[in-house]
């Protein structure tokens, strides 16, 4: 078990005795760490925390499992929902620049989204998305689909059944629009919210907007600025030997996969031949690119002197458009007291879950068992990276014990 604690400020180093004291006390989130690895929830993970301008903890813990691999400062993880949030900052960029605004209509970039469906659902089922449908029973959507309905998850759209594989299929996003817009509508724009493809949606309007591919749009807008050189959509040969192992722990299965599926009709391929760049799900990151992308959201958008994008579109990203569980249903009960903004969530009451944490943080899970948060009061940020397919990570006692250190 290697384990690395860093304590660098203006160039000074720290006492051993204000060091010691860290430590004793991190021993904590090193304990969780190995309670995860222990409990089956996930293999090696790695937990990273900044704060006023330092990285005050990072550790490393491996399972040293057969078919896991260490992790190294190279490793890569595919961070499946955590890309809607970068998607958003690309999206919001372009707000900035004057090529977008929040209430165009999704047809001017997508003209197949002109005449949407939507359907008519069971009213004793309407809490839960995807269920009581009735395909047969769909009509005209009243409601104009606008961009700000995709970034707050108000389009309406889920995630079709066969969208990985059609994904997949698809030569560009162009050719994936044109199949997504024969989905009918879960609800009328604008009306609930709804967990979906949005941010893939947001992806081809950023390549309209912007007259570039998304991959090479997010790489040149976003990637480059802030020094995010092993991030993106797309691996080769050499960096797929850097792509941590998939730990999957559910049911009567347990073991590693090396690629990118995690059930079946649900996979990614992370090559540019076979795989269009997802902006809900696609993206592939380290450990120390994420952070970057962390620390420029926790300065204000700033990165290195750079100013990525305004604080006012990080207001504008961290305002309430959906309420908490159970006023919104989401089905995720593990953010009760969390509203949802655009792509992130929101601490509005720290009570409703016991948190130690701050009203304000905000951030995003993935599918895999990847975490992030912001807590731009304290100037701190954190990231907890695995890949794994498994009960789920308890991010409430991560918070915490955070909290409870720092």
């Amino acid at each position: 078990m290697q384990i690395f604690y860093i304590f660098i400020l203006s160039g000074l180093i720290y006492s051993n005795l204000f060091s010691q004291e860290i430590n004793d006390k991190s021993r904590l989130l090193v304990d969780f760490q190995q309670k995860l690895i222990d409990d089956k929830i996930t293999a090696s993970n790695q937990i990273l925390i900044f704060k006023d301008n330092k990285i005050v903890y990072q550790n490393i813990q491996n399972s040293f499992k057969q078919g896991d691999k260490k992790i190294t400062s190279k490793s890569l993880f595919p961070i499946w929902s955590m890309s809607k949030v970068i998607t958003t900052i690309g999206i919001l960029q372009l707000i900035e620049k004057g090529a977008i605004n929040l209430t165009d209509p999704v047809s001017k970039y997508i003209p197949s989204f002109s005449n949407l469906n939507c359907m008519l659902l069971d009213p004793n089922n309407l809490k839960i998305a995807g269920y009581g449908r009735n395909e047969e029973r769909v009509y005209e959507c009243k409601n104009e689909l606008q961009i700000i309905h995709l970034l707050s998850h108000r389009s309406g759209f889920a995630t079709p059944e066969n969208f990985y594989v059609d994904a997949i299929r698809a030569d560009d996003l162009e050719e994936l629009m044109e199949i997504i817009s024969k989905e009918p509508l879960n609800y009328e724009p604008g009306t609930k919210y709804l967990y979906g493809v949005n941010q893939s949606i947001l992806g081809r309007i950023a390549e309209v907007a912007s007259g570039k591919s998304f991959d090479t749009y997010l790489k040149e807008d976003l990637f480059v600025p802030l020094e995010m050189f092993n991030t993106g959509f797309y691996i080769d040969k050499k960096q797929k030997k850097q792509l941590q192992p998939l730990y999957i722990n559910q049911g009567n299965l347990e073991g590693f996969n090396q690629d990118g599926i995690t059930w079946l009709g649900n996979m990614m391929t992370y090559q540019k031949e076979s795989q269009t760049p997802l902006g809900a799900e696609g993206i592939i990151t380290t450990t120390e690119d994420f952070s970057n992308f962390c620390k420029m959201l926790v300065h204000g958008g700033v990165f290195n002197g750079k100013q990525i994008l305004n604080q006012k579109s990080i207001n504008l990203m961290t305002r309430k458009f959906s309420e908490s569980y159970p006023k919104e249903y989401w089905g995720e009960k593990y953010l009760l007291g969390f509203y949802k903004g655009l792509s992130v969530f929101v601490l509005e009451d720290p009570k409703k879950m016991n948190l130690k944490a701050p009203k304000k943080i905000f951030g995003w899970p993935g599918l895999q068992n990847t975490f992030f948060w912001i807590d731009p009061e304290n100037s701190l940020y954190g990231i907890f990276m695995s890949r794994s397919m498994s009960n789920g990570l308890p991010y409430d006692a991560l918070l915490n014990k955070v909290y409870q250190i720092f």
